[in-house]
C-alpha cells in the first residue's frame, strides 16, 4: 500500500477492537506523537511541542491508508526547565517505561511497525532507547523513532527561509514561533517576543539549532545542559522577533512531506530474524536479561 489522498486521519482510539485487529492484520504502521508541557518563552503556550508534533503526524497519517494516529504521549523528561513556572516532568525512568509499555502494548496486539515522532528536545535520547527496549523484547517488530526538526525537509527548508540563522532557533525561537504562528496566530503574543542569546558564546557549548545549522567558527558540539535559567534569561533560546506564519507553513510543509517518505520506507522495511552467531547453541531464554522485564 499506501496513499489514501488525503482522507480523514485514522485514529487509533476511535477505532472497535474488531478494526485494530483488522488494521493489525493489514500491516498498518502505528504513529505515536510525543510532546510535553512546558515553557516557550513569554510569547507562546505551554503546549508548542504537543502541537507541533500533531500538526505534523496528523496529515502525513490521514495520507495514507495503512496507517494509525495513536493518541499523543503529552507529558516528557524536562526537569532542567522547572525553574521557570508551567513545566509538567516526568522522571526518566517512568518516561520510558511508560512509552515502552505503550508499545508493547501495540505489538501484542499484532502491530509490527511503531514509529515514534517526536516534539520535544530531551525526549530524543530516551525515545531511541525505548524504542531500542522494544525491539529487544519483540524482534519480529520494527520500533523506530525520530524528532520532527531532524527531518531532512525541515533542514533544508530552514536553511532557505528562515532569517535568524545559526541558533536563532535552539528553543522557542524563529522556527517554533513560525510554526505556532500559523498553526494558532491568535494564541501567539509577538509583541512580547524575544531575542535571547543570553548564553556564553562558545566554540563547542550551545551550539544548539533545531535545523542543525553552525557558524563558521563552530566546532566539535560538546552536549552540557543545566537548568535553564543559566542559559536563557526569558525561556527562549535563539530569536523568536523574526517568525513569521509565512515560514511556519514552508516549515510544516516540509516536516509533513519528509513525515511521508520515511512511512512510506518504513512499511516496505524488512522485518530480520535473529541469527545468533556463537559457535555453541544458545537458547532462547539466555536472552532474557538483555529484554525489558
Amino acid at each position: 500500500m499506501s496513499r489514501s489522498g488525503g482522507s480523514a486521519v485514522r485514529r487509533y482510539d476511535e477505532l472497535t477492537w474488531p478494526e485494530i485487529d483488522e488494521a493489525a492484520e493489514d500491516g498498518a504502521t502505528v504513529v505515536v506523537p510525543v510532546g510535553a508541557t512546558e515553557d516557550h518563552g513569554p510569547h507562546l503556550p505551554l503546549d508548542v511541542d504537543r502541537r507541533i508534533v500533531e500538526a505534523v503526524c496528523e496529515p502525513a497519517v490521514a495520507d495514507r491508508d495503512d496507517a494509525l494516529l495513536f493518541p499523543t504521549i503529552d507529558h516528557g523528561y524536562l526537569p532542567h526547565h522547572m525553574d521557570f513556572p508551567g513545566g509538567v516532568t516526568i522522571g526518566w525512568r517512568t518516561f520510558v517505561d511508560y512509552v515502552v509499555d505503550v508499545c508493547v502494548s501495540l505489538a501484542h496486539h499484532g502491530f509490527e511497525r511503531i514509529l515514534l515522532v517526536n516534539g520535544h528536545g530531551s525526549n530524543h535520547h530516551l525515545l531511541e532507547l525505548a524504542s531500542r527496549q522494544v525491539l529487544l523484547q519483540y524482534p519480529d517488530v520494527r520500533c523506530a523513532m525520530l524528532s520532527w526538526w531532524e527531518i531532512d525537509e525541515v533542514r533544508e527548508t530552514a536553511s532557505a527561509v528562515r532569517e535568524a540563522g545559526p541558533q536563532g532557533s535552539a528553543h522557542a525561537g524563529e522556527m517554533e514561533t513560525s510554526i505556532y504562528m500559523h498553526l494558532y496566530p491568535d494564541r501567539v503574543d509577538l509583541d512580547a517576543a524575544p531575542r535571547d542569546i543570553a548564553y556564553p558564546e562558545s566554540r563547542h557549548f550551545n551550539n544548539l539549532d533545531l535545523a542543525g545549522q553552525t557558524r563558521p567558527e563552530d566546532s566539535t558540539p560538546v552536549t552540557m545542559l543545566g537548568w535553564w535559567s543559566t542559559v536563557s534569561e526569558t525561556g527562549v533560546m535563539g530569536d523568536a522577533t523574526v517568525a513569521t506564519p509565512e515560514t511556519g507553513e514552508l516549515l510544516l510543509e516540509a516536516a509533513i512531506e519528509g513525515l511521508g517518505s520515511v512511512l512510506e520506507e518504513f512499511a516496505e522495511y524488512p522485518i530480520r530474524s535473529i541469527d545468533d552467531h556463537h559457535a555453541r547453541t544458545v537458547p532462547d531464554r539466555e536472552y532474557a536479561p538483555f529484554r525489558p522485564r
